[in-house]
């Protein structure tokens, strides 16, 4: 009965209007706390909700210039994530850069050792929504990957890739790409 009181009173006041306030409040504020933490040029943006995460060593974390992350983002930097100028991505990144040690031959499925392998991302990358890349991953200036890959090793300049695990479906047009470069046409 309390519930049904408490659920009622609820719609009568349109508690749903003020959830998404908040909501977009908290953003703002874990934004300009990660801004603080690890970049100012740190820009996130709400895209259907979901949260943002940032782990690991701040000083191991860039971000570059005219760069956004989405909603539902993990990032985990403790082995290093550099990610370069004007790059975008879509809702539900996720981007590890340690592993654990399968290879052991002292424990099952790992044992404790952390094994670091930086990820690098280049200037001018588009991330579809749903991409996970993998620890050690290097991905080139002006690289698109389609929704739902997941990135793994090198990723040539300019490739367009697509898969689990990613593959080169096709590249760039590289006289279109350098034109819109010189010309600064930065979205």
């Amino acid at each position: 009965m309390f519930l049904k009181l408490i659920v009622n009173f609820c719609v009568f006041i349109r508690a749903d209007v003020y959830e998404i306030y908040l909501r977009h409040l908290f953003l703002k504020v874990r934004e300009e706390k990660y801004r603080k933490k690890y970049s100012r040029n740190l820009k996130l943006i709400n895209q259907g909700g979901g949260s943002i995460e940032i782990s690991g060593d701040p000083k191991r974390f860039k971000f570059g210039v005219g760069s956004h992350i989405k909603s539902n983002t993990f990032i985990e930097c403790s082995g290093g994530v550099v990610i370069g100028d004007y790059f975008h991505t879509g809702r539900g990144l996720t981007i590890f850069s340690t592993s654990h040690n399968w290879k052991s031959n002292k424990k099952l499925p790992y044992d404790e050792e952390t094994l670091i392998r930086p990820v690098s991302i280049g200037n001018y990358v588009w991330l579809g929504a749903n991409v996970t890349i993998l620890p050690g991953a290097i991905i080139g200036d002006g690289v698109v990957v389609a929704a739902g890959s997941v990135v793994r090793g090198v990723v040539a300049e300019r490739a367009v890739v697509s898969g689990n695990p990613a593959a080169v479906i096709a590249f760039r047009d590289e006289y279109e790409y350098l034109k819109l470069l010189d010309g600064k046409k930065f979205f």
